[in-house]
């Protein structure tokens, strides 16, 4: 069970971040990003977890920009 509580605050960060990439940076709130990763149990963990859904993030971005606009 605390494993698929994971897996849906990492969706939910990566498809935040995505649409923050893919519209703008209109929303800079920290404190989103706080509350969803809040449950990693170590300072390594907390940036495994947003690295992760960073580099997902932005490679999810550039493939639609390029399926897009080339």
């Amino acid at each position: 069970m605390r494993l698929m509580h994971l897996v849906k605050r990492f969706l939910v960060v990566v498809a935040n971040m995505i649409a923050e990439l893919w519209m703008g940076f209109y929303r800079r709130n920290s404190d989103f990003y706080d509350k969803h990763t809040s449950e990693s149990k170590s300072k390594t963990g907390y940036y495994v977890f947003v690295v992760a859904a960073a580099v997902i993030a932005v490679g999810i971005v550039g493939w639609m920009y390029n399926r897009m606009y080339s």
